[in-house]
């Protein structure tokens, strides 16, 4: 990274957060861990971890790759490690096959659930040591662009941002994703900056990690070609032949280090004895039926598993109150604009009012997070990815160092205390929120929970609130309750007497009704209950109970009604 801009002008006395910078350091760090630590302790287990962990399991016992296709098997296979030392048992074979990670899931929940919450909250503490590393990264970024001031401040900003913290505490890929990216784009940065095998070395394990990791890595390319492209525009390349090789060869890093990562499972196969679930696989197979790709055949059936997702009609979202099957472009500015706190939407537009303008303001360091945030943010524009503004996650990391330009030294006085208001207001907010960050939203639409007619699914219920529920009925002397809820786990796990409700009236079994946001807007979804999970998805009318005060909101996710 460069150093602080010439025409800054530091003080000649460090200041306090300057003099004791480390262990301001420290104690941010410490903060974001125990905050998180508190995070993944009030949670129940959500949607795709129960996917992703028992996933890692299979891969360690059984070299399976198939069972949960979705995604590349890094992140999966750290906490699978992490559930096997919590002892963790493998659900075996018996319900294992190509993309049957819920059944799988289900199994493997049922084989552990005497040690369900501790293995998985082992789990989810690979995805705080991410978060952590993240965090290292971004600080250090930000204080060799800005100075040491800037850094702390990029810095408190991921340690305390709901965002974060909520996929810091999550077994997912969302917050690994965002540490690749990042990780990518400063090393890549790095060997234009210096040249030599040394560095490409290190950006190509970035590379290599984040195509183990999210199958969006593709997105890297542009980004780092946009990079380039800008560095040897403008003659800021010591060595542009190297530059320009070693771009070249990322592809070839990418496609060894996914075949090493499947563990060489590729079987050559044409593409025509291929299975098709997307139009653009099944395109590509009628245009090159005998095409044999060097690709493990559990990647590919991912990757077209994914593009079948991203079809018009292929999977329900929830947007400005109505429930469609359609993309809209608008999707993301509006989650932003509700999800993101009051105080990083004010620390954008001040460093958008105030950033440095003329032919050299765009330096390296910039196009590189420029180039990353622009691809990221346009895939989502362009994308059927509208269900949840944790695809924007890889943003973040850039977005705390950019927006730590307001604390840079030399900055007036009164920006960098504007900053620091701003700061303090996202802390203030995203206080409200815990220990649910997930179903964090802004003041501008009421606070946690309160955003759920404007978006929802996982920015809002990802199946994270059992065990606020069940303290809720706890304190409220409820035995027993009819309930329709969104989520991977049997509710039983935690504790909860229910009946399962299933339309219509509900019976005399209780006078109380607990029901998932995600079901209380009118979003579809299959069921899992304590006698398995429903083959289709299920979708409830709760239209008479929608501008009914409820009793009780638990995780800001789920509504508690009276109903007798």
């Amino acid at each position: 990274m460069t150093r602080p801009r010439p025409g800054a002008r530091p003080t000649s006395t460090p200041s306090v957060l300057e003099r004791y910078e480390r262990v301001w350091a420290v104690a941010l760090l410490a903060l974001h861990a125990g905050l998180a630590l508190w995070v993944a302790r009030e949670n129940s287990v959500t949607f795709d971890e129960n996917f992703h962990v028992p996933a890692g399991v299979r891969i360690l016992a059984a070299r399976d790759f198939a069972t949960s296709y979705a995604q590349p098997p890094l992140p999966k296979t750290l906490y699978g490690l992490a559930a096997l030392a919590a002892g963790a048992r493998d659900p075996g074979s018996a319900q294992a096959g190509p993309g049957r990670e819920r059944f799988v899931g289900y199994a493997f929940m049922r084989a552990n659930a005497a040690r369900y919450q501790r293995v998985y909250f082992a789990a989810r503490l690979v995805a705080l040591t991410g978060s952590l590393v993240l965090a290292v990264l971004v600080w250090r970024a930000a204080r060799s662009r800005y100075g040491p001031r800037a850094g702390l401040m990029a810095l408190a900003l991921w340690a305390i941002l709901p965002e974060t913290l909520a996929h810091a505490a999550i077994a997912g890929v969302d917050l690994p994703t965002a540490l690749v990216f990042f990780g990518a784009a400063l090393a890549w940065a790095a060997f234009l900056r210096e040249g030599g095998v040394r560095p490409w070395a290190v950006a190509s394990l970035w590379v290599a990690a984040a195509f183990l990791t999210r199958f969006s890595a593709l997105q890297l390319f542009p980004a780092l070609l946009a990079v380039t492209a800008v560095a040897a525009g403008r003659r800021a390349l010591p060595r542009p032949s190297h530059a320009w090789v070693g771009l070249a060869v990322l592809p070839l890093v990418a496609l060894v280090a996914i075949d090493l990562g499947y563990l060489l499972q590729v079987s050559f196969h044409p593409l025509a004895a291929m299975p098709a679930n997307s139009t653009a696989f099944a395109s590509l197979q009628r245009l090159a039926p005998g095409l044999r790709l060097p690709l493990p055949d559990a990647w590919l059936e991912g990757v077209d598993y994914l593009a079948s997702l991203s079809q018009p009609g292929a999977k329900h979202s929830f947007l400005l109150g109505a429930v469609t099957t359609q993309h809209a472009w608008h999707y993301f500015p509006v989650a932003v604009a509700v999800k993101w706190p009051i105080g990083l939407l004010g620390l954008v537009l001040a460093r958008l009012a105030t950033r440095p303008r003329g032919p050299g303001s765009l330096d390296l360091d910039a196009a590189t997070g420029l180039a990353v945030t622009a691809v990221v943010a346009l895939s989502c524009l362009a994308s059927n990815l509208d269900y949840g503004v944790r695809y924007l996650l890889p943003v973040l990391p850039f977005a705390c160092v950019w927006v730590a330009g307001c604390a840079a030294a030399g900055v007036p006085r009164s920006r960098f205390v504007l900053a620091g208001l701003l700061v303090a207001g996202i802390a203030v907010e995203s206080a409200r929120a815990l220990p649910y960050p997930l179903s964090f939203f802004n003041a501008l639409v009421g606070g946690p929970g309160r955003g759920d007619r404007i978006v929802n699914d996982s920015n809002v219920d990802w199946g994270q609130g059992l065990k606020a529920l069940r303290r809720e009925l706890d304190r409220r002397g409820i035995a027993r309750v009819h309930l329709a809820y969104h989520g991977t786990v049997d509710p039983a796990l935690y504790g909860i007497d229910y009946v399962l409700y299933a339309n219509g009236t509900p019976g005399p079994e209780s006078d109380w009704l607990a029901v998932s946001s995600y079901f209380m807007v009118g979003l579809p979804a299959r069921l899992t209950t304590r006698l398995g999970m429903s083959e289709e998805s299920v979708t409830y009318d709760f239209q008479a109970l929608r501008d009914r005060p409820p009793a009780a909101r638990p995780a800001g996710c789920m509504y508690l009604f009276r109903i007798r």
